[in-house]
């Protein structure tokens, strides 16, 4: 067969289940034979960046590497900030680009590749020659795994049409869970927690397994300290009734106050970066325990006590084993006045959250709560960047960390949009809601909204439309300056996504916002709905001024 073929071949031989893409002639035959000889499913993107966030919004719900294709030269300079997202997100993906003929020194899209993705932090592999195919191309799936982050398989074009002797790829991922059972990292860890008289357990995305969260649930009670989680660790602990929300710069007020004042963190799966430690004020003056499987994630973000290698679950069930052993009491931070004061705050939040609005417009907490209500709890949520997020992250809740997906590795707009297609696809028989702002969909989302059409998704777009680049509205109010340039023309986002396919709806009143979360619970589950909800520019989150996370 031919090297395409084989790359194809390949991919399916890999479990490749669904390839995202754009076509051009330095990958059009790949697709082609994926889609004809090995029966794959071919996700075409109507742009390369929207390919590669769709197979990193895959890889996220899925727990899959993410596999996409894009050709040589613009192309894959197209993809540039999709890969530095999937950097940033820690995303495990495959990126297929073919290359320019070496001998064509003048082909119009001849760029130094390498180049270009050693900038974006992604990692690159070149396939090498026609006895390699079957090494690269799994080579370029251990590192992704291994690694977390996207690798860029570079097929040089002329290669795809050599003949080749079909070998299958093989791929083995070593096993990485792993736990120290005596060390004097233990020993200062459970020396530490014994002391503790305000202990707070923080988990994050790498808690990701139910059985890791039991464990570490587990050892939260044996010590009775309350949870926290990072925000990629968003649907841990959601029944645990001293659960503190999460942790940092969006913390509510009563988790807030109990983070401040513990005396020992003990960190299981998160990097505890600037948003997770509220800007380092969280984290000062404190005992710091850490675990994670990989050393270079323990005190890369925020100095710790103790750091200590190892996977969450098994070390969380390690360290009960030598408390129960050391019979050394709970600390009795999970009181009857904290379970009373995270009572009283979730029976009040709703309330004072909601604030009202001008004529014409929808309070973003109220929003948030209307779109919680309406859909099932066991959805997938996925936010892109803008003023709106903080209401939705404090509000919407998922059943575990794989069906969140936030789209603020790179703090840019516009991402999640293409992100939220790929999880739907990856979603199964539940909804996927995606909440954006006016700016991003109009920056990359819009043009995607006809691949969401085209492959049936259930997909819930809620439009936070303020009319505005909301962060630029507020530097400007901060600093006393008028905030025009700021401002969007208004658009009619319901017409235009009826236009593309989708069904659309316009909300600028409480009673619209009724009706429109009806529309959402009887929503046509093959198409997509758009909801365009009108957003006071002027109105800031929690009454003080932010930025973009």
């Amino acid at each position: 067969m031919k090297v395409y073929e084989a790359i194809a071949r390949g991919l399916s031989d890999l479990g490749c289940e669904k390839l995202f893409g754009v076509l051009g002639d330095g990958c059009v035959y790949i697709i082609d034979s994926f889609r004809r000889d090995y029966n794959g499913r071919y996700v075409a993107a109507t742009h390369e960046g929207s390919s590669v966030l769709m197979a990193q919004g895959w890889a996220r719900v899925s727990g899959q590497t993410g596999v996409a294709t894009v050709t040589h030269g613009p192309g894959l300079t197209n993809t540039v900030t999709a890969l530095v997202e999937g950097v940033k997100a820690a995303t495990p993906m495959v990126l297929i680009v073919g290359d320019t003929p070496v001998l064509d020194r003048e082909h119009a899209q001849n760029i130094d590749q390498a180049a270009l993705v050693a900038a974006t932090g992604a990692g690159f592999e070149h396939m090498r020659g026609t006895e390699t195919v079957a090494e690269d191309l799994a080579r370029a799936f251990y590192r992704a795994q291994v690694e977390l982050r996207p690798i860029v398989l570079n097929v040089p074009v002329e290669l795809q049409w050599s003949d080749v002797e079909y070998r299958k790829p093989h791929l083995r991922v070593p096993e990485t869970r792993s736990v120290i059972p005596s060390s004097k990292d233990m020993d200062d860890a459970i020396g530490i927690i014994a002391t503790a008289s305000l202990p707070v357990v923080i988990a994050g995305r790498g808690v990701n397994t139910p059985e890791a969260e039991a464990s570490v649930l587990r050892f939260a009670q044996r010590i009775e300290a309350p949870v926290a989680t990072s925000l990629r660790g968003k649907g841990l602990f959601n029944d645990d009734p001293f659960h503190l929300g999460i942790s940092g710069t969006v913390s509510h007020e009563v988790g807030l106050d109990v983070i401040a004042r513990s005396d020992c963190l003990i960190v299981f799966g998160s990097s505890l970066n600037k948003y997770t430690s509220g800007e380092r004020g969280l984290t000062r003056d404190k005992r710091i325990i850490q675990i994670n499987p990989l050393a270079s994630e323990l005190g890369s973000c925020t100095p710790v006590t103790v750091g200590m290698v190892g996977d969450p679950g098994l070390t969380a069930d390690a360290m009960v084993k030598w408390l129960d052993e050391a019979e050394i009491p709970g600390s009795g931070a999970r009181s009857n006045d904290l379970r009373e004061a995270l009572e009283n705050y979730h029976k009040n939040a709703k309330q004072k959250q909601i604030r009202p609005t001008p004529a014409g417009t929808v309070d973003l907490f109220e929003l948030a709560y209307a779109v919680e209500e309406a859909l099932p709890k066991d959805r997938v949520f996925v936010n892109g960047s803008g003023r709106f997020m903080f209401a939705f992250w404090e509000v919407i809740s998922v059943p575990n960390p794989r069906s969140y997906v936030d789209g603020n590795g790179f703090s840019s707009i516009g991402i999640g949009e293409a992100t939220a297609m790929g999880a739907a696809l990856a979603a199964g028989d539940r909804p996927t809601l995606l909440a954006t702002g006016d700016g991003g969909l109009m920056l990359s989302g819009l043009g995607e909204l006809t691949t969401a059409v085209t492959e049936e998704l259930d997909l819930v777009v809620i439009v936070a439309n303020d009319s505005s680049y909301g962060a630029e509205h507020i530097a400007f109010t901060m600093h006393n300056m008028d905030p025009e340039t700021s401002l969007l023309p208004s658009r009619d986002f319901a017409r235009i996504a009826e236009a593309l396919g989708c069904k659309g709806l316009t909300v600028t009143n409480t009673e619209e916002l009724k009706a429109a979360m009806e529309a959402v619970a009887n929503r046509d589950r093959k198409r997509p709905l758009v909801i365009d909800v009108k957003i006071d520019p002027a109105v800031v989150y929690g009454g003080t001024a932010i930025a973009r996370p």
